[in-house]
């Protein structure tokens, strides 16, 4: 089943939307309904937010119509039943993860993706879905003391959105466990 789609920044690169549309044509992309996640923006302490409008951009220009977007927050009441693809946003990580713990919105996503249902992870989306979140964690801003990084183990590797800015960091590390996203390519799982 390929119905897990990780990025670090969103479905950009042409090769990469057109392997997309191999799960869903194009056609039908206008008639999905999309739950877009927004919480682990409300993580970050940076004030530009510019990337989260490019990346909203990014859902539009695959074909999806604006009015079949909902935005959403974990902890807010939900029918996921409703909804057809899950887009998980980026940001802080640590955050996102601490309040998909919180909100045990980690059986919606494990229930979402056995059902068939498409889930996009960008970014820190795609790194909740893996093993732990841990060598990206020394990259965020740690405010809800998390001291533990396991994260929720869908993929049995630890994924490393924006791998291509992380080099010094993943020279020293000699790990086989690792899915490396660079910016602009993705990985259907």
């Amino acid at each position: 089943m390929n119905n897990i789609v990780l990025t670090s920044c969103g479905i950009r690169n042409e090769d990469f939307k057109n392997k997309f549309y191999e799960i869903i044509p194009k056609e039908e992309l206008s008639n999905k309904k999309v739950l877009y996640i927004t919480t682990a923006v409300d993580g970050e302490k940076d004030d530009n937010k510019d990337w989260v409008i490019e990346e909203y951009k990014t859902i539009l220009n695959l074909g999806i119509k604006e009015e079949n977007i909902t935005e959403y927050k974990i902890g807010n009441p939900l029918d996921i039943d409703k909804y057809d693809i899950i887009y998980m946003m980026g940001g802080n990580t640590i955050y996102l993860l601490d309040m998909v713990r919180k909100n045990n919105f980690g059986e919606v996503i494990k229930d979402f993706i056995n059902k068939g249902k498409i889930y996009i992870g960008s970014s820190a989306g795609s790194q909740i879905l893996g093993s732990t979140i841990n060598l990206n964690a020394i990259y965020e801003d740690n405010f809800v003391n998390m001291t533990d990084f396991t994260a929720l183990n869908i993929i049995d590797k630890e994924i490393v959105p924006h791998s291509n800015k992380k080099k010094d960091l993943l020279e020293k590390v000699n790990r086989d466990d690792l899915i490396l996203l660079y910016d602009g390519d993705g990985l259907i799982i």
